[in-house]
């Protein structure tokens, strides 16, 4: 049995090695070196297990930049922390990014903010926390890298929804879902979120549609870039609207928000200080490119 077993893993590793891999493992490594020649320009990635493609677009005063990616595996949509995700610790987005070899980053929920207060905390299928905050939509997605947003404010505790945390592999718990099941959320529930109702940088994660490994990550600049700018949360979801999709859910703004780009940051370029995070979301590719 040890035999086979030792076999099946050397199997695993040739595969990736001569560009077969099809998966990621489920854990903290990071995704496979991409490419150089795999960034086709400067928002346009694509090799045979991801493509990504930015576009940008301006809404209300306000840039804002669509990240659409597709991925061969569900493995590939990943998260990393700054260091672990039961330490309260940051990092700047581009080192975490660099870390684990991320061809697209977005900030994640600031999640040790998040085991402070209570959450339902799952990376990388363990589960750190079990303790699901009052009012807090929470971002499940499983391992077939399908979007559930469970609402406890109205629907009770998510752990009703997979009590043992098996079969999902992520969760993100700073909300509010914005789009669930192809319907806007009713403007008056943002209401019970902080700083909903004034105009900051926004960020959010979209899936396309159930069963298809498309996603959308989406990013605006704010005052910060145009005094006129910035968006509300409702605004920030009517832009979203926009999109068609079935799922979208609201992440950290603000300073905190990021889109970069094979390590080269995409919003608010003109500001230089990047403000440490403890978490992003990440999208890998499983074809071996060139070694750092």
């Amino acid at each position: 049995m040890i035999r086979k077993t030792v076999l099946v893993f050397l199997a695993g590793l040739l595969a990736c090695a001569i560009g077969l891999c099809e998966a990621l493992p489920i854990d903290l490594s990071g995704g496979m070196v991409p490419s150089p020649s795999a960034y086709l320009s400067d928002t346009h990635y694509e090799d045979d297990s991801l493509s990504v493609e930015i576009e940008t677009t301006e809404y209300l005063n306000t840039t804002c930049y669509v990240a659409r990616v597709k991925i061969k595996d569900p493995s590939q949509l990943r998260t990393a922390a700054a260091y672990a995700f039961d330490r309260d610790q940051t990092a700047p987005a581009d080192a975490i990014a660099d870390r684990v070899n991320a061809v697209l980053a977005i900030n994640g929920d600031y999640c040790s903010y998040q085991i402070q207060s209570g959450s339902y905390l799952i990376r990388q299928g363990t589960m750190y926390l079990n303790q699901p905050m009052y009012r807090r939509d929470v971002l499940l997605i499983d391992e077939n890298g399908d979007f559930n947003i469970i609402k406890p404010y109205k629907n009770g505790d998510p752990k009703e929804f997979d009590p043992t945390g098996q079969g999902i592999i992520n969760t993100f718990n700073f909300g509010p879902g914005l789009i669930i099941d192809w319907i806007r959320l009713d403007p008056e529930y943002f209401d019970a979120y902080n700083y909903s109702l004034t105009k900051h940088r926004r960020c959010a994660i979209c899936q396309v549609e159930h069963g298809k490994l498309e996603y959308l990550c989406v990013v605006t600049d704010g005052p910060e870039e145009n005094k006129e700018g910035g968006l509300d949360l409702q605004q920030f979801t009517d832009f979203i609207v926009t999109l068609n999709v079935q799922y979208a859910y609201n992440l950290d703004g603000g300073n905190s928000t990021v889109m970069l780009f094979g390590g080269r940051k995409v919003n608010a370029i003109d500001q230089k200080y990047m403000r440490p995070i403890s978490d992003i979301i990440y999208f890998a590719t499983t074809v071996p490119g060139d070694e750092k």
